[in-house]
């Protein structure tokens, strides 16, 4: 097969003209008439569709829609009870946690006030003992220094009687 002689023909197929009974069609217009029978099966097609869903609509049984919906209504209404009573209890969880929190907090104050106090207590219980130690340190200098001034003097004392008198003692 030739491809080109294929080419050919689709090329000039807009050309052409066909006869059907006594009419000669060209390719486009036939291609309007197929347009325009779709268009008109297709409306009807649609028209159809919605006849069945109005038929649909007008054998509805209503009341047992009603009822559905009060079926519906008393279930939403059970549960906005239901949520109702959470977000209460919520609250009540809340509160009761925010008293929690409030009682810790106390309990943390006087615990930091008992610890303050008792660093107070031991700072001015060493403050004591420093100035005890202190005072204690000084006596024993002073009576240090009181009995190195003696032993000095009696050492200087037998040091000069040695020194004056070798063959004394």
């Amino acid at each position: 097969m030739d491809t080109t002689k294929i080419a050919d023909n689709i090329d000039g197929l807009a050309d052409r003209e066909f006869k059907t009974g006594n009419m000669k069609m060209s390719f486009g217009s036939i291609m309007a008439i197929f347009a325009f029978l779709s268009t008109i099966v297709g409306g009807l097609y649609g028209g159809f569709v919605l006849y069945q869903k109005i038929e649909a609509v007008a054998g509805l049984d209503l009341e047992e829609y009603q009822l559905q919906m009060n079926i519906m209504d008393a279930k939403v209404t059970g549960i906005s009870e239901k949520v109702e009573e959470s977000v209460e209890y919520s609250r009540d969880i809340k509160n009761g946690l925010r008293a929690d929190i409030l009682g810790i907090e106390k309990q943390t104050d006087r615990v930091e006030d008992m610890v303050r106090e008792s660093e107070d207590k031991v700072r001015n219980m060493i403050d004591d003992a420093e100035i005890r130690f202190e005072n204690q340190r000084e006596r024993v200098r002073v009576s240090q220094s009181g009995s190195m001034k003696e032993l000095e003097d009696k050492l200087m004392d037998k040091l000069q009687r040695a020194l004056d008198n070798p063959l004394a003692d």
